[in-house]
């Protein structure tokens, strides 16, 4: 595969440019050494990618080799003055980024297990909204209206693999666990308690038959939201490189 070929002269040409950073004058040493850090890595992911690489992508893989050349050819001073310091400490920050999102993009298998998790976040979300209708609760209902927005915008972000999908998802998801945690533990310690039974029975003008059949769906349904949303946030970080 010629994408096996182009990723390991990326990984060479940035390890060819560590010897040029010492060199360069308008950077700190702390700078010097936070940027050869980022670029040794990023070397050593693309080398590591062209050991696995299964899908040819020689289109990206060229992309990735010409950011890599533009980095070389701009570590010098005179490079540096020309398009700024801020745009050099950037373009090294992205070569990064780019080094540890590749895998996705020629390994399918890395992209496999990331649609699962994406899955999981999807069913997780929509099981949240189903349990605030189901939970009977007026509060939990508009705070499920107003996180509509930020959750529907983080599932088409995060499909897209967009850093602010990532983001999104996780400042939504505090209060989908929360909500799952409350209907779990309000439903188990209800189901032990026949006063209580009787007490949602009358509330809903219902049986206690149906009273004790609507906790235990709701058990289920808020254990099915629990696990789908803390999966899906553990597999959210594990897989946070993907995302740019």
């Amino acid at each position: 595969m010629k994408s096996r070929d182009i990723l390991l002269d990326t990984a060479e040409v940035l390890e060819s440019t560590l010897g040029r950073i010492d060199r360069i004058t308008l950077l700190t040493d702390k700078e010097k050494e936070r940027v050869k850090a980022k670029i040794s890595e990023a070397s050593k992911n693309f080398k590591k990618l062209a050991e696995e690489v299964e899908k040819d992508n020689e289109e990206l893989a060229e992309f990735f080799y010409k950011k890599a050349k533009e980095f070389k050819t701009m570590s010098t001073d005179k490079a540096i003055e020309r398009e700024g310091k801020k745009n050099y400490l950037k373009l090294a920050d992205r070569i990064l980024l780019y080094s540890r999102s590749a895998e996705y993009d020629f390994v399918p298998e890395k992209m496999k297990e990331l649609k699962g998790v994406y899955r999981k976040y999807l069913f997780g979300m929509t099981a949240f909204f189903m349990l605030t209708g189901f939970y009977l609760n007026q509060f939990l209902a508009i705070t499920a209206l107003i996180l509509a927005i930020p959750i529907v915008l983080s599932m088409l972000s995060l499909q897209r693999r967009g850093y602010l999908g990532l983001l999104l998802a996780y400042s939504a998801i505090p209060i989908p666990v929360i909500v799952g945690a409350m209907a779990l533990s309000y439903g188990m310690r209800n189901l032990n308690d026949p006063a209580k039974i009787a007490e949602i029975a009358q509330h809903l003008s219902k049986s206690t038959t149906f009273a004790k059949g609507y906790l235990i769906v709701l058990v289920l349904l808020a254990a099915v939201e629990l696990y789908l949303v803390l999966s899906s946030a553990v597999g959210l970080y594990k897989h946070r490189h993907a995302f740019l």
